[in-house]
């Protein structure tokens, strides 16, 4: 027989102790290693840590957020599937498979996760905003706020992956985030995925709820 671990706890523990035995972390609070911990475990690159930013009050007001039952808006499906939605004090939206978003995308010929941010308004005051997949949802988003159309959310975890715009849609919410009164979680670069953003998400989660490692 192929000798190999099977227990998921200790594969999933010892990987947790990998990645602090060779990753420095010692500029994060202690929630913001447990962020950055996961997902380097759920991308296995430890060189994010490089490009992976906490605005000064993030993971303060993301706690907030769960404490008052704020709601939890997604980019794409991708990023509710993997999301510990027993911990959540409501089932997470995401309006990209709405008929009326995709009739709206197709007329003016834009991206449905950017036109699904449109159907955002009722419910993102005070909620937690995951981007991990469409670029053009974050730009959106950015948009709207500074045109003073959309409430701030509490918190953005923009993570979104790609080539075409998903790069300067993280430098412009880093670069502006504080202007603009923003606490967000971002990986710059192209690198991100609808998993990070819902690991992210999972490690505040378990946070908030005593579990820690």
């Amino acid at each position: 027989m192929i000798n190999f671990e099977r227990n998921p706890q200790y594969i999933q523990q010892r990987s947790f102790e990998i990645v602090r035995q060779y990753v420095k972390l010692d500029h994060l609070n202690e929630l913001e290693k447990q962020i950055a911990v996961r997902m380097i475990y759920a991308c296995g690159d430890p060189t994010i840590i490089d490009d992976l930013h906490f605005s000064k009050k993030a993971t303060e007001v993301g706690l907030k957020a769960l404490k008052q039952k704020s709601q939890v808006l997604c980019d794409v499906n991708l990023v509710i599937a993997p999301l510990n939605k027993k911990l959540l004090a409501h089932p997470p939206l995401c309006f990209i498979n709405e008929e009326q978003v995709a009739l709206h995308a197709k007329q003016k010929n834009h991206t449905r996760s950017m036109i699904a941010v449109d159907y955002w308004p009722p419910y993102i005051k005070k909620s937690i905003v995951l981007i991990g997949n469409a670029p053009t949802a974050l730009f959106r988003l950015m948009e709207l706020i500074e045109q003073k159309k959309i409430n701030k959310p509490a918190l953005i975890i923009g993570v979104p992956v790609g080539y075409t715009g998903a790069a300067e849609s993280k430098q412009y919410l880093w670069d502006y985030h504080k202007a603009l009164g923003i606490e967000c979680i971002v990986l710059l670069g192209t690198r991100g995925s609808s998993a990070l953003a819902a690991t992210a998400m999972n490690a505040l989660l378990s946070y908030y709820h005593g579990v820690v490692f």
